[in-house]
C-alpha cells in the first residue's frame, strides 16, 4: 500500500502532461489552419450550391436583355436566321399543354399543377419538374385566385428550377404573363408586388375585380425569411 500511495502522484502526473501534449498538439497553428481550410471549403461549397443558379439565371437575364435592346430579339437564332418566322412576341408553345409564358424576364418553362403545398415531398419533387400550381386554387379561365409558386434559390442543384423565380423582382405593374393550360393561352398583366411573411396566405381569402394569379418564391435569394407576391389580373 506505501508503494503504490508513493508513486499514484507521478501517475496523475503523467496523465496531467498527456492531456496538454494532447491539447497543445490539437490547437498547433497546422491543425488550426487544417480546421480553417475545412470550413471554408464548406462555405464555399453552399455558397456555390445556393448561388451560382442565381448567377447563372441573372446572366442569361442580362445578355438576353442586352440582345433585345441591340437586335430587337432575344435570340440569336433571330439574328443569324432573320428570314425564319420566329414569335417575337416571346410566348412560345414550348409548353403549351401545362406552361407559364413572361416575356419581360424570358422565362419559358412547364407548370405542375394541382400541388399540395402543405406536403414537402409532394412540392419538392414538383419544383424539380418546374413551376408548382397550388391545389385548392383557382385553374386558369375559373375566377377566383391562382397560386402558383417555385423557388429563387435553394442549395441544390436540378437544372435551373431552385432559381426559376430569381428574376420575379424584376417585374413591374403591366408586364404580361400568360398560362398555358391544355393547350389554350391565358393572359394576365402585373397589377401588385408585395414582400410578405412566410405565414401569410391572408391573399388566397381577398377578393379580386377580376380573374388573379399570384406568383410566389423565397426572398430574398437564397433566404427563407421572406415571401415575394406578384400579382397579376386576366386580360380577357
Amino acid at each position: 500500500m506505501p508503494t503504490t500511495a508513493k508513486h499514484q502522484p507521478v501517475k496523475n502526473r503523467s496523465a496531467a502532461q498527456s492531456r496538454r501534449s494532447w491539447s497543445e498538439k490539437l490547437f498547433t497553428p497546422l491543425a488550426l489552419g487544417i480546421s480553417s481550410t475545412v470550413f471554408i471549403i464548406i462555405g464555399v461549397v453552399w455558397f456555390f450550391l445556393t448561388f451560382a443558379p442565381v448567377l447563372a439565371v441573372e446572366a442569361q437575364y442580362q445578355y438576353r436583355t442586352f440582345l433585345t435592346h441591340t437586335f430587337g430579339t432575344s435570340s440569336l437564332r433571330h439574328i443569324l436566321l432573320p428570314n425564319v418566322t420566329w414569335d417575337f412576341q416571346g410566348v412560345s408553345q414550348r409548353n403549351r399543354e401545362f406552361g407559364i409564358v413572361i416575356p419581360k424576364i424570358f422565362l419559358d418553362e412547364p407548370v405542375v399543377f394541382n400541388v399540395d403545398p402543405n406536403k414537402s415531398d409532394e412540392y419538392q419533387v414538383a419544383l424539380k419538374k418546374g413551376i408548382a400550381h397550388a391545389s385548392s386554387t383557382a385553374f386558369p379561365n375559373n375566377g377566383g385566385v391562382g397560386y402558383y409558386f417555385a423557388h429563387s434559390s435553394s442549395p441544390e442543384f436540378h437544372r435551373q428550377y431552385n432559381a426559376i423565380f430569381y428574376t420575379l423582382g424584376k417585374l413591374e405593374p403591366g408586364d404580361d404573363i400568360y398560362i398555358w393550360f391544355e393547350d389554350e393561352k391565358y393572359h394576365y398583366q402585373v397589377r401588385d408586388s408585395i414582400v410578405t411573411s412566410p405565414d401569410d396566405v391572408s391573399f388566397l381569402n381577398q377578393e379580386y375585380d377580376e380573374e388573379t394569379i399570384v406568383l410566389q418564391t423565397c426572398w430574398p435569394p437564397g433566404t427563407t425569411s421572406k415571401r415575394k407576391l406578384i400579382f397579376a389580373q386576366r386580360v380577357k
